[in-house]
Order: structure tokens, then sequence, then C-alpha cells
């Protein structure tokens, strides 16, 4: 993906002094944040950055959505802030991961199987017709939300396992902001019963904690590993001795 600038933004100061203050986010998104993004792809039309600013922020504000919000999104990037301020990515991994994080939910329906393919498509859409090359990095990122296994091949892989620890970073956060989360979740699916709910929701806790490793970075895996086990190990033990 080509940037109009060659700057490494790993340069540039931390927005926050301790990883510790991302749960604390607010859930308003930066227009002046998207201006910016988009302005170093070459995207240079005022009323189609605010146009297409308008149409994420509205999506991400859809009535069905209590995690899969404004909030999630907040957070990621300033992760992805912290993540450039303590490692060695590029500028192209930057820009390529900050537009894959504003897009990776913005297709949401808790019902549907295809929601990572459908965000991809809009980002696609979107930097297509602005010319922006290397459309495919992005795509791959936010299917690599998927998180199965084999997430992610070839060049993408290394920038991938970023994409994917910053999704996964909720995991590993403070307990009042997973519980929150926890909550947040049940409420998106509402429409399950709480027996089947229970039952899916141990199961996919229970993956996670039988993963060798949680995050492929050594950053993350070193901040938010042993956070995320004692959060993921103490809801399955809540659920498991709970009434359905």
């Amino acid at each position: 993906m080509e940037a109009k600038e060659t700057q490494t933004f790993h340069e540039v100061p931390l927005r926050f002094e301790t990883v510790g203050t991302v749960w604390n986010s607010g859930q308003d998104l930066s227009l002046t944040r998207w201006r910016g993004l988009c302005r170093q792809l070459g995207i240079d039309s005022q009323a189609a950055i605010e146009q297409e600013f308008r149409r994420i922020t509205k999506a991400y504000g859809e009535s069905q959505r209590a995690y899969h919000t404004a909030q999630h999104i907040g957070e990621c990037l300033t992760l992805l802030d912290w993540a450039v301020g303590h490692s060695s990515l590029t500028s192209q991994q930057h820009l390529a991961l900050e537009m894959a994080l504003w897009y990776h939910d913005v297709v949401y329906q808790p019902q549907a199987h295809n929601n990572e393919s459908r965000s991809a498509e809009q980002a696609t859409a979107f930097l297509q017709a602005h010319a922006v090359v290397s459309t495919q990095s992005v795509e791959a990122l936010i299917m690599a939300t998927c998180h199965r296994e084999n997430f992610a091949s070839g060049e993408t892989i290394e920038t991938a396992q970023w994409m994917v620890d910053i999704d996964l970073a909720i995991l590993g956060a403070s307990p009042q902001r997973f519980w929150q989360y926890h909550h947040q979740i049940r409420r998106e699916y509402a429409w399950l019963s709480d027996i089947v709910y229970k039952t899916k929701r141990e199961e996919i806790l229970a993956q996670f904690l039988a993963r060798p490793i949680i995050y492929r970075t050594d950053l993350f895996r070193e901040q938010f590993e042993a956070q995320a086990r004692e959060n993921l190990s103490a809801a399955v033990c809540i659920s498991k001795f709970s009434s359905p």
C-alpha cells in the first residue's frame, strides 16, 4: 500500500502514558484521524472522506451492537498507536493496519457468518474507488479477524499477527473492562436462550484457554497473556457454576 510520506510511524509520540489507559478510551471516532489516514493514502476528496466517515460511524452506532461499536474501534486504534510506539512496524504496515481496524467490524449482524467478508468488501470498495493500490492487504487483515488458526499467508502473516492481537486484546483488558465486554457480548446475542448461549460461550472461551499462546506478538503476549488467561478462567468458572 502506497503512502504519501515515508516517515516511520514508530517515531511519533504515544498518545497515552501506559497501555492500561486504553480501556478508558472514549466512544467517539475522530474525523481528524480518519481524514489524516485517507490523505496518507492519497485520497484527497474532502467530500468523499467525510461521506465515508459518516457511513462508518453510522454503522458502528447500529442498535444490534453493544460491543462491536465505536468504543471497540477506538480501543483498537489506541492499541495500534501503542504497538507502533513499541515495535518496528513500518509506515506501510501501520497504514494497512489502521485502515483495516476502521473497517473490520463495519458490517456486524450477530446472526450472520459473513461479517468479515462483507466488511472487507466495503473497505475494498472505498479504496478502489479512490485508486488506492494494494487493497488486498487491507482485505487480508480484516479476514484475519475471523480468528482461524491459519488466518494469513505469504507477506501478510507478520502484519496479520498484529491485527489479530489488537482485536483480541480485550481478553487481556482490566477486569472491569473485561466484564463490561462480557456483558456486552451477551446483549448482542440476546436472541439466544440462556442455556444455548452459556454452552456456546463456554466453548469459545475454553478454546482460547486451550491455545499454547493467545497472542502471537511478543509485545502483546508480555502485556496481555497473563491477564487474558486470568479473565478467561474466571469467566469459564463462573459460567460453569451459574444457573443457565
